[in-house]
């Protein structure tokens, strides 16, 4: 048992150590960038738009957009989160509005401002890299 044991804790050393070596591991994809409008705005009620601009490679895979909102109201926190996928690649910069609801019983307030957290990722297939980059937190606006 115990010789088995030592040739597993050496596999796994050999293993994790070559992990980095691998294609793909080790290198942060290029060309990702991501940037928050100065204010979110209300629509339909309790739906919130956060404005976002950003910008990923030509031909990028397995892209998505993460928005992640907080807010104190009362002595709560009401948050809202939500995922954009299959973004559009074209290497130029690209402004979308991501609408957000809360995930809480709680409406957001339309008088407080709202902490804003945004990660885009993107993989490039050819190279085998994959990439994130992220904005945030950020305070925003919704004041008129």
């Amino acid at each position: 048992m115990k010789q088995m044991l030592g040739t597993n804790v050496a596999l796994l050393f050999v293993v994790g150590t070559a992990l980095p070596l691998l294609p793909g591991t080790a290198r942060a994809m290029e060309g990702l960038t991501i940037e928050m409008g100065q204010k979110g705005q209300f629509l339909h009620g309790a739906l919130l738009g956060i404005p976002v601009v950003y910008t990923c490679p030509k031909g990028s895979t397995s892209t998505s957009l993460l928005v992640q909102l907080s807010q104190a109201s009362g002595n709560e926190v009401v948050n809202g989160f939500a995922v954009e996928d299959a973004l559009e690649c074209d290497g130029e910069p690209t402004e979308t509005l991501i609408l957000v609801m809360p995930t809480s019983t709680s409406p957001f307030r339309r008088s407080k401002d709202i902490v804003v957290d945004v990660n885009l990722s993107a993989c490039d297939d050819v190279s085998l890299t994959c990439g994130d980059v992220s904005a945030g937190p950020v305070v925003l606006s919704l004041r008129r």
